[in-house]
């Protein structure tokens, strides 16, 4: 069973010996007390800053979609991307669904930001942006193992605290904004507003944009003007902020990535069999120190072992 800190240990060594025991031990449930994650997750909250909400980065990087409580395939992306200790990630949120493993999902990917804060992202997406928005809980399995007195009341809350403190946009490069869902200039909603700097003029401009968290899974009717109708507002848009295209996860796409709208929309999935209709290939898209993109194939621990490895070039 994971226990709280002993006194007097030094916090990051503890959740580093924290990462080492999940990634050793594999795709499996683990038993964590209380204590343990109530610390960690109050730990998380006082190094976590309520004013950035968007994060700037620089490659080599992996950027990794929705893995949706994939436990899983966390751990084969660190198995075949790099260790969290040696890799630069971003992770574009829904990082879990409720559903089996979303515990050990969450803990693991805090464990590696309070680590290693410089070199792992975490945005909040549409899953969690429900969670903070609604009176959802965040798992029942909060409720099964901490039913008594108040403690799955309190574990809920300082979830709900932490994610909503979470960045909700990246930008790659100066020149790609990384997101769960989309983006629109046409503020209407302030909750989910950003001010992100622009592209060749990152030291002197910025430009008010909002996030947008549409239903996952749910692409609206696609036509040719349709398409040629969002190329053009997309293009508007790039154009205002001086970026080349945007990197989303806004739902699940079959092959695990795909580029749409005149190349100028990525949108990436990381987990795999995420759901029953599609059966779809995890992705994660690594670029590296000269901006190299090679997307590499995740299976997940518990999945047939491939050599799939698909390379294509990407301008920014």
């Amino acid at each position: 069973m994971f226990e709280p800190k002993p006194i007097g240990g030094s916090k990051r060594e503890f959740y580093e010996r924290c990462i080492q025991i999940h990634l050793r031990a594999g795709p499996i449930e683990h038993e964590y007390s209380y204590g343990f994650l109530s610390e960690l997750m109050e730990d998380a909250l006082a190094v976590s800053d309520t004013h950035t909400y968007v994060e700037y980065i620089s490659p080599p990087v992996n950027i990794c979609g929705d893995v949706r409580s994939r436990y899983g395939d966390v751990l084969d992306i660190f198995i075949n991307c790099g260790w969290p200790f040696d890799q630069k990630y971003v992770f574009l949120g829904n990082l879990f669904d409720g559903g089996k493993f979303s515990l050990e999902t969450l803990v693991l990917l805090v464990c590696c930001k309070m680590c290693y804060p410089e070199n792992f992202v975490i945005l909040r997406g549409y899953y969690e942006n429900v969670l903070v928005k609604t009176d959802r809980n965040f798992i029942g399995e909060l409720r099964v193992k901490f039913s008594e007195s108040n403690k799955w009341k309190s574990l809920n809350s300082t979830i709900k605290n932490y994610l909503e403190r979470l960045p909700i946009c990246s930008v790659l490069n100066r020149k790609i904004l990384c997101v769960n869902g989309m983006v629109t200039s046409n503020v209407k909603n302030e909750l989910n507003v950003v001010t992100v700097r622009n592209g060749n003029s990152f030291e002197t401009h910025n430009s008010r944009i909002e996030i947008l968290f549409p239903d996952v899974d749910t692409p609206g009717p696609v036509s040719p003007t349709k398409i040629e109708e969002e190329s053009k507002i997309l293009k508007d848009l790039l154009k205002s902020l001086d970026m080349s295209m945007i990197i989303n996860s806004n739902f699940v796409v079959k092959n695990g990535y795909e580029f749409s709208l005149n190349n100028q929309l990525l949108t990436l999935t990381s987990g795999t069999k995420l759901t029953r209709v599609s059966n779809n290939r995890g992705i994660v898209m690594m670029m590296d120190r000269v901006n190299k993109v090679t997307f590499k194939l995740i299976h997940g621990l518990d999945a047939e072992e491939r050599d799939d490895l698909i390379s294509q070039p990407l301008r920014v």
